[in-house]
């Protein structure tokens, strides 16, 4: 049962007390008189809102042993439990509730999904996968650089690349196996397999397919960790463009008001190949090593959720030749909502770019890029009578500025998608 669901629920109980609550705080009301029930319920409202669980199943117990035929207390209860992991707890309780004839349907509807999904959470392999379909268009679908004029060996030409509005049919399919090792602390292996890919309706020179595997390893505990190894292959217009792998070690950490601190230390190699039309070499071979930083925090206290993100990221590339070596560094930030039904994701990124050396090919300047970028996506699911198709509406602006001419380009592209995981 959603959070959404449970604190509507609540609300209905705790909407009389609550047009009083100006004078004196929940908590102090609760302190002054622990056995109202009205002021427990309202308590525990603001403890769903802010995620405190633990807390939250404190409340539960005490307004079940206040009214020990509650059935919505109990309800709640299961779905604290679960989602602090005590799973025998949760168990118990929905059989005793889905035994109960007295449940109305509503009740029974809402135990038996938290029934079904703590059944799901205890299978030790599993099975998914998606499959995705987009179709959209791209400004500057080519990456044409800004302006007239381009520049090799020092010295400025007339540009023949014009800026390429481009409609293109993106598709997406994916399969993943999980397997969750029968040991005390959970653990968990899985494997994926998957292909993606655009294909432009007007020109092919830009087509592209990529086909990938992956395999990982995670391990809850207070800090969880994870480690996963992935690898592609890229064809650009039916010629293999390029090949690559990386491997990642993640940890996360829980901070004060549900805050959430990440960490990603990746490596990985790219290979390149040649073929007529490409610009693709073997001096662009690289290794790459990274390491970004996330902190997420939910925003209490408003109409609607909102979850605010921000990160910070590194890299370094060792080229074939030192004029394709780069250092970069990002930082990103970004919020999520649901207005309504519906998902809105934000996110604006900047990076910066620069190169070891000079490319001979074109002057003697060193080339330092400067990425912005803004992202924006709403998703919809569809109802599960309706196959729970997830419908979506994205797009994003990217400009960069660069100190060579050739590399000052902005490109922007909108698509509507539907994706149907399973």
């Amino acid at each position: 049962m959603a959070i959404k669901q449970t604190l509507f629920l609540v609300a209905l109980l705790t909407c009389a007390f609550s047009s009083h609550s100006q004078a004196q705080t929940v908590k102090e009301k609760l302190f002054a008189n622990p056995t109202n029930i009205e002021i427990n319920l309202a308590y525990l409202q603001e403890q769903l809102a802010k995620r405190n669980f633990k807390g939250a199943a404190a409340t539960l117990q005490r307004v079940l042993l206040l009214d020990p035929e509650s059935k919505l207390a109990k309800v709640l209860y299961a779905e604290v439990q679960l989602r602090l992991g005590n799973l025998a707890d949760a168990r118990l309780i929905l059989r005793e509730l889905l035994a109960d004839r007295s449940l109305n349907q509503d009740m029974r509807v809402r135990a038996q999904a938290l029934s079904d999904t703590l059944e799901a959470s205890q299978k030790r392999l599993a099975f998914g996968g998606s499959v995705g379909l987009a179709s959209g268009s791209a400004d500057n679908a080519l990456a044409a650089p800004k302006g007239p004029k381009v520049q090799f060996f020092d010295a400025l030409y007339e540009s023949t690349s014009p800026e390429v509005v481009e409609a293109f049919v993106d598709y997406e399919a994916g399969l993943s196996l999980t397997y969750k090792m029968p040991t005390y602390r959970e653990r968990g292996l899985t494997a994926g397999f998957g292909i993606a890919g655009r294909d432009y309706i007007e020109i092919n020179l830009a087509d592209s397919t990529t086909t990938f595997v992956s395999f990982g390893y995670t391990e809850k505990r207070k800090a969880p960790w994870s480690v996963n190894y992935n690898a592609y292959v890229t064809e650009v217009s039916g010629h293999a463009y390029n090949a690559g792998h990386q491997l990642a070690l993640g940890i996360s950490a829980n901070l004060p008001n549900n805050a959430r601190l990440s960490g990603t230390l990746r490596a990985g190699e790219t290979r390149h190949f040649n073929y007529l039309g490409s610009a693709a070499s073997k001096q662009r071979d690289n290794y790459v090593t990274g390491l970004s930083i996330s902190y997420a925090r939910p925003v209490v206290g408003l109409p609607i959720p909102l979850l605010l993100t921000a990160s910070l990221g590194g890299d370094i590339s060792s080229a074939e030749v030192d004029y394709y070596s780069t250092q970069s560094g990002s930082v990103s930030l970004g919020a999520r909502s649901r207005v309504g039904e519906v998902n809105v994701s934000v996110v604006a990124d900047f990076m910066n770019t620069d190169f070891d050396k000079a490319d001979p090919l074109i002057g003697s300047n060193i080339r330092q890029d400067e990425r912005t970028r803004a992202s924006l996506n709403l998703d919809y699911a569809l109802p599960p009578h309706l196959g729970a198709v997830v419908l979506s509406i994205s797009g994003f602006v990217a400009d960069t500025r660069s100190n060579i001419i050739n590399f000052t380009k902005t490109v922007s592209e909108l698509k509507i998608g539907m994706r149907k995981s399973f």
